[in-house]
C-alpha cells in the first residue's frame, strides 16, 4: 500500500475501535495510535474532523486554531479540508439511495424503535447532508466543518422525528439540517465579531499607555486608562491581561523557532 493508503487504513481502524465502544473515543487515544507516525498539529484535526464526521465523539478534543483576521480570506481552501470533502463524498457515494417509499417505510420502522432502520436512514441520506452543507461554503466556515454539522442535523432530525406531529420527513430532514448548520454559522460570526472587537480594544488600550508615557514619562495607571477610555477599570485590566497573554504567545513562538 501506498502511504496515503496506509493512513486511510489506521484512520477506518480507529473509526472501527470507536464503534466498538459506543461511538466514543478519547483524545489520548487517537495520539497514541498515530505516535510513531509523527503527524503535525493540522494532520491530527483532519483525523479528528474526519471521525468526527463519521459520527464518532472525540473526548478532550481541542481543535486546531486558525487565525480570526484571516477570515475575510476564508474561501483560500485549505487543501486538507478538501480532501477531507473528497474522501467524505467517496464515502457518501457507497450507500443506496432509497425511493420516498422505502424511506417512509424505513421511518415508520424507526418509530417502532428498528435501530437498523436508523442506521440505513443515516447512510441513505449522507449525500443529502453533504450537497446542504456545500450550499453554505464561503460563509467562514471550511466545509468539513459544515458537513459536520450538517450530519448533526441529519442525525438530529432521525431521531427527534414525530409523524403526527412533523408531517413529512423529506422537508423535516431538510429545515432541521438547515437550523443545524444556520446555528453555527451564527454562533462562528458571533465569536469571531467578540474576538476582532476585543483585538481592536487592546490596541486601542496599548496606544495610549504608550501616548500616556511619553507625555508624562511614567506607566498609565489602569484607573487612567479606564478614564481615557470610558471603560471600567476592571475591564483595562481585563485587557491588560490578554494583552500580555498575546506577547507570551509570541514569545513562546520564537523560542520555538
Amino acid at each position: 500500500m501506498t502511504g496515503q493508503e496506509d493512513f486511510m487504513a489506521a484512520i477506518h481502524e480507529l473509526e472501527r475501535l470507536a464503534r466498538t465502544q459506543g461511538d466514543q473515543l478519547a483524545m489520548q487515544e487517537i495520539m497514541d495510535y498515530f505516535s510513531d507516525m509523527k503527524l503535525t498539529e493540522k494532520q491530527m484535526d483532519y483525523i479528528c474532523k474526519y471521525l468526527e464526521m463519521q459520527g464518532v465523539h472525540i473526548e478532550n478534543r481541542v481543535p486546531h486554531g486558525g487565525d480570526p483576521e484571516a477570515d475575510d480570506d476564508q474561501e483560500r481552501e485549505d487543501p486538507l479540508d478538501e480532501e477531507m470533502v473528497r474522501i467524505y463524498k467517496k464515502e457518501a457515494a457507497k450507500a443506496a439511495s432509497l425511493t420516498r417509499d422505502q424511506e417512509y417505510q424505513l421511518v415508520y420502522k424507526l418509530t417502532a424503535g428498528d435501530e437498523n432502520a436508523r442506521n440505513l436512514l443515516i447512510e441513505a441520506n449522507l449525500s443529502l447532508a453533504m450537497e446542504l452543507a456545500e450550499e453554505y461554503r464561503g460563509r467562514g466556515l471550511p466545509v468539513s466543518d459544515l458537513i459536520q454539522e450538517s450530519n448533526i442535523g441529519l442525525m438530529m432530525a432521525i431521531n427527534q422525528f414525530e409523524p403526527e406531529i412533523d408531517g413529512s420527513f423529506s422537508d423535516y430532514k431538510e429545515s432541521t439540517i438547515r437550523q443545524q448548520i444556520e446555528a453555527a454559522l451564527n454562533e462562528y460570526s458571533h465569536s469571531t465579531r467578540s474576538a476582532r472587537k476585543m483585538a481592536s480594544r487592546v490596541n486601542e488600550l496599548n496606544a495610549l499607555a504608550t501616548a500616556f508615557a511619553r507625555e508624562y514619562e511614567r506607566e498609565a495607571t489602569p484607573s487612567e486608562l479606564a478614564e481615557r477610555m470610558g471603560i471600567t477599570e476592571e475591564e483595562v485590566r481585563e485587557l491588560m491581561k490578554v494583552s500580555l497573554d498575546a506577547v507570551a504567545v509570541l514569545d513562546q513562538g520564537k523560542i520555538g523557532r
